[in-house]
């Protein structure tokens, strides 16, 4: 039996679309890289991962991939604003996911 810890987020780890918020029941393996910098007075990364099964099921382990991109920029001394963006492509059918796209705007003040 996979651990689970279903009251917290894994919405940091195992991407942005949150597809994987408990553990498959086959297991789960993920590879993933960052790339990241400055642009245009802010700070950006993107993020690639491929997601498989411990366990094959019905001959497949492919449980997709995503890619999560990321802009942040302050305005001034306590304003900062930024957008995100998460979109997960489901793998076999086996595993009954589905392609996801999210995505975030948002603006805070820092007193």
């Amino acid at each position: 039996e996979a651990f689970r810890t279903p009251l917290a987020t894994l919405h940091a780890f195992n991407g942005w679309a949150d597809q994987f918020v408990l553990t498959p029941a086959a297991g789960w393996e993920e590879f993933y890289f960052t790339l990241a910098g400055k642009a245009g007075g802010g700070k950006w990364s993107a993020t690639y991962h491929d997601f498989s099964s411990d366990v094959s099921q019905a001959g497949s382990d492919d449980l997709g991939d995503e890619i999560d991109v990321v802009y942040t920029r302050k305005f001034g001394e306590v304003y900062s604003g930024g957008i995100k963006f998460a979109s997960y492509s489901a793998g076999s059918s086996t595993f009954e996911k589905v392609d996801t796209d999210k995505f975030w705007l948002w603006a805070g003040a820092k007193f």
